[in-house]
């Protein structure tokens, strides 16, 4: 069984933190955007001095009537100036209306390849982990960072000889007063979600009973359910779930279970590659 408690102290290899590789992700998408966004508004700026500049030649126009004839030609002159201006002021508005537009889309862009990155970064780190210690702690750092978890448990499905299969803990964050309590596989809500394969969520608002989990994501590998990833307990500043965090369950699901199933096997074998012989007839 491997008990971590600071998510903030590991580090493996050249790695770089999760945040780092986040934030070269998004830096290219996000240029774009922002020289669209300044040429945009430079073409609003444009538009409101030409808007001014007629303003101004309309009261000059008006201060050098002299006379009945000048006022006619004037007048009509001035009734084209207002058009224009008319015109010019509802070219204006629509520009602004599509520059709002254009914030919101953009901002749900941003949104989009947040989640993006974190999916890519999370699936990386996974799969570059090499031995359960490692495998354990990227989850760690994939549930603290990326969805707010305070709490939680890692349980793997141990088969009893003459008994039921039953859950035993492996992994422990903040949750040490669960160290060595193993679980039936068919009971409560967890033996539920590991016997059906099915993720089950709860509102964090809504009242549960003592012990009773926040959330259940089980580790699918091929078609067999070899663990559970059980959630207690938010970060205080995390109050409901988002769509973000449902995608990243979804992909500790299958992900995780693959990383945990492959780190096991290395660390039988020895963590060595024997090259393609291996591989033949296989």
């Amino acid at each position: 069984m491997v008990e971590r408690s600071d998510a903030a102290s590991w580090e493996f290899g050249s790695t770089r933190s999760l945040t780092v590789q986040r934030e070269e992700f998004l830096e290219t998408f996000f240029k774009r955007g922002a020289e669209f966004t300044n040429e945009l508004l430079h073409e609003v700026q444009t538009l409101q001095q030409r808007l001014k500049a007629l303003e101004d030649e309309n009261a000059a126009l008006k201060l050098q009537l002299a006379s009945d004839d000048a006022i006619r030609d004037l007048l009509v002159k001035i009734e084209a100036l207002e058009k224009e201006k008319r015109s010019l002021a509802s070219n204006i508005e629509n520009a602004k209306a599509a520059s709002s537009d254009y914030e919101v889309r953009y901002r749900e862009v941003e949104i989009e390849l947040d989640a993006m990155a974190n999916l890519y970064v999370a699936s990386y780190q996974l799969h570059m982990a090499l031995s359960p210690p490692e495998v354990f702690s990227i989850v760690e750092q994939i549930l603290m960072q990326f969805v707010g978890v305070g709490r939680f448990a890692v349980y793997l499905r141990r088969e009893n000889e003459g008994a039921p299969p039953s859950l035993e803990p492996v992994h422990l964050f903040h949750c040490d007063e669960l160290s060595g309590r193993s679980l039936r596989i068919d009971d409560g809500i967890i033996g539920e979600s590991v016997s059906t394969a099915v993720h089950y969520l709860c509102d964090p608002s809504d009242p549960r009973e003592d012990g009773a989990p926040l959330a259940c994501v089980p580790l699918v590998f091929g078609q067999t359910v070899i663990g559970v990833i059980v959630v207690h307990d938010l970060l205080e500043q995390k109050s409901a779930f988002v769509k973000t965090d449902f995608e990243l369950f979804r992909l500790l699901g299958s992900h995780a279970a693959a990383a945990i199933a492959g780190a096991g096997l290395l660390a039988r074998v020895g963590n060595v590659f024997k090259g393609l012989d291996e591989y033949r007839g296989v």
